[in-house]
């Protein structure tokens, strides 16, 4: 992502303050601050809270504090740890979070990795999406690669890709092992993927509900519930695994 080459110095608010919008080197903040305007700058840092009242663009955007974005933000990479929210869209061409981020608008980007939560009301498009945690997608997900690990709710209204992988958590794994507590607990109701539509050339799911399935070459694993598979190459489908119907297409 370009940035402007004419730069005002960095501006750092550490108590509490405000900051007028502009270009910057760099814009850290480690108190409660109000940016009012558009920000342009190599990095952005929060580690305290901040509301930008603009858009922001950055080399680097890195909240670990709490931070609200009432514009787009477009960024080269995103890092969350803390608590983020998105008003605008969101471009990233690496986006990481391992905190909770909710974006109201769409995520566009080329790496999107999630070990915490995410929220995207709009559309999320990425090359690569990786989750070890739980996601809630208003709008169509779709990537080349999707390797979920199900660690809660995850959820999208349809998803495309070229290859997709589902499994349980390896944690979600032992405690359903050692314990039968786990049932009781609402394991495997609540840690699952679902989605109205998935389509792609190679499926391998578990713990997914849907309402089609449809692909090239297609596995359903134990504790999916799927109403329609439909695939041209190849299919399997566990015993552990309810399936409606399951049609080969020319």
């Amino acid at each position: 992502m370009a940035v402007s080459g004419n730069r005002s110095g960095s501006a750092v608010i550490s108590g509490s303050g405000q900051l007028a919008g502009g270009t910057y080197e760099d814009v850290k903040i480690s108190g409660s601050g109000v940016i009012d305007g558009d920000i342009d700058a190599k990095t952005v840092k929060v580690s305290g809270s901040a509301k930008f009242k603009g858009n922001v663009a950055a080399g680097l955007v890195k909240v670990s504090g709490a931070a609200s974005f009432l514009g787009k933000v477009a960024t080269n990479e995103f890092k969350s740890s803390g608590s983020g929210d998105v008003s605008g869209d969101l471009a990233a061409q690496t986006l990481k979070t391992s905190g909770a981020l909710h974006v109201r608008g769409s995520i566009r980007g080329q790496e999107v990795r999630i070990s915490g939560s995410l929220r995207a009301e709009g559309d999320v498009e990425a090359e690569q999406f990786h989750v070890s945690g739980s996601f809630r997608i208003g709008g169509l997900l779709n990537a080349s690669v999707i390797d979920v690990e199900v660690g809660g709710r995850c959820e999208a209204k349809e998803i495309g890709c070229d290859r997709m992988r589902v499994v349980p958590t390896p944690m979600s794994v032992f405690w359903k092992t050692v314990s039968k507590l786990s049932e009781a607990l609402g394991f495997g109701k609540k840690g699952a993927l679902a989605a109205e539509v998935i389509e792609g050339t190679e499926l391998d799911l578990h713990l997914t509900r849907a309402r089609i399935v449809r692909g090239n070459r297609v596995s359903i694993g134990p504790g999916c519930a799927i109403d329609l598979v439909e695939y041209t190459e190849e299919a399997f489908v566990s015993d552990e695994a309810s399936v409606g119907e399951v049609r080969r297409l020319s």
